[in-house]
């Protein structure tokens, strides 16, 4: 299903479209009621007969057929005295009456203030409350916000601007590391010289508006406080509430942009909806008052809706640790506040892990440690649950153009099995394994993974050609990623299959040779790549992070593989550095790696 900005459809994606809503319809007319109790496990069901890797979880209950916004207000009226957002940087706890009260206002000022049902409109902030307010009220409204990267330079945000047409930004309140207000003036001088709402760009042809989270007034930018009081009686929010429809686009998010331009996902309504709902309730956020620390940014697909949008919709209690990523924070905020569960990216908990080294035994109840957004090996999975003392670790895969979810661990799985796999399939969708000429290969072969379901995005806004490579005419989404998945539901991540390296004609994934790596005593963190090499093509390369006063060689590399791995995947070349290049969420650039080995950086 493909359709694009303003709704430009093709004959083939309104009918793809529609053909999926009416069956959601059909088969489930209604919302369906939600109770507090674990999920069921589903069987994953192969309906192939010869063994093919192919799988479709029917689901645990029937799909929503609902709106985010409306999902929140339910979990309001149930919870309305309960903190649902605490800001330990800010000192500031809202709970679920009061962020439905904000969200509305700032919803119904959107609306009055020139906004209409699916204009766009950007959330250029760090971590804050102001953050969950602006995307809350602007989904309540039907505007559909765009998760901006807090650490945009200019020229970043002047492509994403005009790329995603948007009709305003949101910005944060200034911090230490960036005044957001001061940038934008400087990109559109003329700012100051209009009136609040009136912008007229000829670089930016389609932004009217910029709202601050800032308490001073400043000419041509709206104050968010003064539009929530201007809008405190906010009944006009059931009317703009009452336009949106499943099929509707929700959320905007980008990707990381770490080998070009940002492309820019639109989810539907349905999508954010069950996947925030069945996420959740594998990580048991419906169960009891669970109080859940946020590490990842919250423009990041794992902050936003694996963790706020989903801990929102169940009634759990969010906290923020910090404006940006802070392992000493996570790990203040875990004790401090009695979190009892966390989530984060592989190399956070590796962070925290080394932090709290020396610092005894600490007050730490942890039911549950989320690690998702890139593969976690086997050690460190270990070490969290160990370490953290967490009664159930769980991993998660998933894409920015999956609503977030497509594997995800099981409560009941031991910690061997989160180790081994990134989970089970999730409910209500379809998966299957192919070669490079699109042939579904048998089980426990590899190839790429395609996923298909109501999870998977409308389309890149403003991109049709981008769009139509990723995605089917009948619905199937090519991962990239290289997967192994098995008859009883679970997958296991190879690699991407841009990073495999081919050494003299041999396929190899840096995966395997890095978990085997990451159980090394010294090593605290490795990437495996591939370097040029006039006589293979390629050479293996190991570069390692070692812990502090540590010595590792080419010889201790070596002994530590043999008997572990073939020979010919065992590194001849071995790196050591303090830190790798990443993304700014988070992801480890393996080409700038690359570079760096190349050009004898490192």
């Amino acid at each position: 299903m493909v359709f694009c900005f303003r709704r430009q459809m093709t004959p083939v994606a309104i009918s793809s479209t529609r053909q999926m809503i009416d069956r959601v319809f059909v088969s489930y007319c209604g919302e369906f009621n939600t109770s507090e109790r674990p999920s069921e496990t589903i069987n994953a069901h192969s309906v192939a007969s010869d063994q093919s890797s192919y799988l479709k979880n029917p689901g645990s209950e029937p799909l929503i057929i609902s709106t985010f916004g409306n999902r929140v207000a339910k979990a309001a009226q149930k919870h309305p005295g309960r903190v649902a957002i605490k800001s330990i940087h800010e000192d500031v706890t809202i709970t679920y009456e009061e962020l439905l009260n904000y969200a509305d206002s700032f919803g119904c000022a959107l609306r009055e203030r020139s906004f209409s049902k699916g204009d766009k409109l950007g959330i250029w902030s760090h971590n804050c409350t102001q953050w969950v307010v602006a995307v809350l009220g602007a989904m309540r409204a039907g505007v559909i916000p765009v998760l901006l990267n807090p650490v945009y330079e200019k020229p970043e945000l002047s492509y994403c601007i005009n790329k995603t047409k948007l009709r305003g930004i949101f910005t944060g309140n200034a911090i230490k590391t960036r005044n957001y207000n001061k940038m934008l003036c400087e990109l559109i001088p003329e700012i100051n010289s209009f009136k609040d709402g009136a912008i007229s760009s000829n670089e930016f042809p389609t932004l009217r508006s910029v709202i601050s989270a800032e308490k001073e007034k400043i000419n041509g930018i709206f104050s968010m406080d003064s539009l929530i009081r201007d809008h405190k009686n906010n009944s006009s929010i059931s009317k703009y509430s009452s336009e949106i429809k499943p099929e509707d686009g929700s959320l905007v998010l980008l990707t990381s942009g770490s080998t070009g331009k940002p492309k820019a996902a639109l989810d539907s309504e349905l999508a954010i909806v069950n996947n925030t709902y069945f996420s959740g309730i594998r990580n048991e956020f419906n169960l009891g008052h669970q109080i859940v620390c946020i590490q990842a940014p919250l423009f990041h697909a794992l902050g936003s809706i694996v963790t706020l949008l989903s801990c929102l919709q169940h009634g759990a209690t969010v906290i923020l640790a910090s404006p940006a990523y802070s392992p000493s924070a996570s790990l203040r905020a875990i004790c401090a506040e009695k979190c009892t569960a966390i989530t984060g990216t592989p190399t956070m908990y590796v962070d925290i892990l080394s932090i709290m080294k020396g610092k005894g035994d600490l007050p730490i109840n942890l039911n549950m440690a989320l690690a998702a957004g890139a593969p976690c090996g086997p050690e460190l999975i270990h070490r969290i649950k160990a370490q953290l003392k967490c009664k159930s670790v769980r991993a998660l895969y998933g894409l920015t153009e999956t609503a977030a979810c497509v594997f995800q661990s099981l409560a009941t799985d031991d910690v061997n099995t989160v180790s081994q796999t990134v989970g089970y399939i999730t409910d209500h969708v379809e998966l299957k394994v192919v070669d490079s000429n699109s042939n579904i290969v048998p089980f426990g072969c590899s190839g790429e993974l395609m996923v298909k379901g109501y999870n998977n995005m409308i389309c890149y806004l403003d991109d049709p050609e981008k769009t139509k490579e990723i995605m089917t005419e009948d619905g199937w989404l090519h991962t990239g990623d290289i997967f192994i998945i098995n008859p009883d539901g679970y997958g296991k991540i190879i690699g991407r299959a841009k990073d495999i390296i081919v050494r003299g004609g041999e396929n190899i994934a840096p995966k395997e040779i890095e978990d085997c790596l990451n159980t090394h005593p010294d090593v605290i963190e490795s990437q495996v790549i591939g370097v040029s090499d006039e006589r293979l093509g390629e050479e293996l390369c190991a570069v390692v992070r070692i812990r502090e006063n540590a010595t590792f060689t080419s010889n201790d590399l070596k002994k530590h593989f043999m008997g572990k791995l073939a020979t010919f995947k065992i590194p001849k070349i071995l790196k050591i550095t303090q830190e790798f290049p990443k993304t700014t969420s988070g992801k480890i650039q393996k080409y700038r790696l690359k570079e760096l080995v190349e050009s004898g950086k490192i």
